[in-house]
């Protein structure tokens, strides 16, 4: 009984921080009877995979290094050298405005930055007729 009461109290202990940590907007919700109040648990990312990049980029120097790439092939082979983190390509999709969801893979994701950069630059030479 014990170890019954002490996961009780964890219990108790890690919903109020989970109260406490609610913006005011949330709070009110909670009181509204047309809401619905449900608790999940999720597991935890190990800390690890953000250690091994940084948490910030310059995605604008990003953005003008690929956008002044010749060819699909080249950005992609930048990308591929330099971003094969996840949260990093979601970084520089987010300051070209690009939507992204939860289930994009990495390779989604550069194929969409590739497009709204170099792609959009060879379209519009294209359509110019100055494309080499």
């Amino acid at each position: 009984m014990a170890q019954a009461d002490i996961n009780v109290v964890t219990i108790f202990r890690r919903l109020a921080e989970a109260i406490d940590a609610l913006t005011e907007d949330e709070i009110r919700r909670l009181s509204d009877p047309q809401y619905d109040v449900e608790v999940r648990a999720v597991r935890r990312r190990p800390k690890e995979d953000s250690l091994d990049a940084p948490s910030k980029i310059d995605a604008d120097e990003v953005i003008r290094t690929i956008t002044g790439k010749a060819t699909r092939l080249d950005a992609q082979s930048f990308l591929d050298s330099n971003f094969s983190n996840k949260k990093m390509l979601e970084q520089i999709a987010r300051r070209l405005d690009i939507p992204i969801i939860r289930q994009d893979k990495i390779e989604v994701l550069r194929d969409k930055i590739i497009e709204a950069t170099v792609g959009a630059k060879m379209r519009s030479q294209a359509i110019q007729g100055t494309g080499a």
